[in-house]
């Protein structure tokens, strides 16, 4: 039986795994090999595989790496899940975490985190400026009819710059692919319900990429942040760097943990603008369309 060519990424990079592990390995030496490279314990590895990347099931150390349908060619990335106040007593250096910032949800949410995501700050004086990101879509959508059709808006192209001006106007999918064209970079938003990753701007091989976190209503930024020290925060990121997605995915899932989400399928909501209750996402949009109101608050 032919060995496996695996390899693994770290903080350090990219690395082959030197053990000779074929289908019929464990579980326990892989993380065995994976020790060799990467320094993190057997029992502190939490192990992604794929893309977007998932967590590899390592609960049976007996189990194969057949069983877990791991093939040659497949790449890891290696993270460490011991907690980040273990790193710290263990090591002197800071290590760089993802964190969240949280953006104020006035309906403009989307366009606070893009403005954080391309600036690397974001304050009550730049809410104004954010906020422009509507007008640029807008003229986007004017000038590019043949592009932005009806059948892509939802709209006619006229209405939707109407629209999308308006305060009251969430932003969602089509603006984020917009802004992704503008700018010249990706824009990931990872769901926390469902821990997918949709990026826009993908198709364009853009080298650099911004994230965002969606609750199902909501965008925040992420960024990475470096305890303890006095650089600015990195909101920027290598398309390329697998580390960094799966440091907001693991992000994303300890949000989805702590149960921070709206089920967008059965959420209730009530029109700001005329009262009326509304179940569901779908339900919103429908009556978004009909009246004309886009200002919504949920109802717990």
């Amino acid at each position: 039986m032919s060995v496996l060519r695996l390899r693994c990424k770290t903080e350090s990079g990219t690395h082959p795994l030197k053990a000779a592990l074929r289908s019929t390995s464990t579980v326990q030496e892989l993380k065995e090999a994976i020790m060799e490279i990467s320094g993190v314990e057997s029992n502190e590895q939490k192990i992604m595989i794929g893309f977007p990347p998932k967590q590899l099931d390592l609960s049976d150390s007996l189990a194969t790496l057949a069983d877990l349908c791991i093939r040659s060619g497949d790449t890891f990335t290696i993270m460490n899940k011991v907690s980040n106040n273990q790193v710290k007593e263990r090591s002197k250096i800071s290590q760089p975490m993802m964190k969240r910032k949280e953006v104020p949800a006035d309906n403009s949410c989307l366009f606070y985190s893009v403005f954080f995501g391309l600036r690397g700050y974001l304050s009550e004086l730049n809410y104004v400026e954010a906020k422009l990101f509507r007008s640029d879509i807008a003229n986007i959508v004017q000038s590019n009819p043949d592009k932005y059709t009806k059948a892509f808006l939802g709209k006619s192209p006229e209405d939707y710059a109407v629209w999308i001006q308006c305060d009251t106007s969430w932003g969602g999918g089509i603006e984020l692919s917009i802004l992704s064209n503008i700018y010249q970079i990706e824009i990931a938003a990872i769901d926390i319900q469902t821990l997918r990753a949709d990026i826009y701007g993908q198709d364009e091989n853009y080298p650099l990429r911004i994230y965002l976190l969606y609750d199902g209503i909501h965008y925040d930024p992420l960024f990475m942040d470096s305890i303890g020290s006095e650089l600015p925060v990195e909101t920027v990121f290598q398309s390329s760097d697998d580390v960094v997605l799966a440091k907001a995915i693991q992000v994303a899932d300890e949000a989805k943990r702590a149960q921070q989400y709206t089920d967008t399928a059965n959420f209730t909501l009530k029109c700001l603008s005329c009262g009326e209750k509304l179940t569901g996402q779908q339900a919103a949009q429908a009556h978004a369309q009909k009246t004309g109101h886009g200002n919504f608050g949920e109802i717990r």
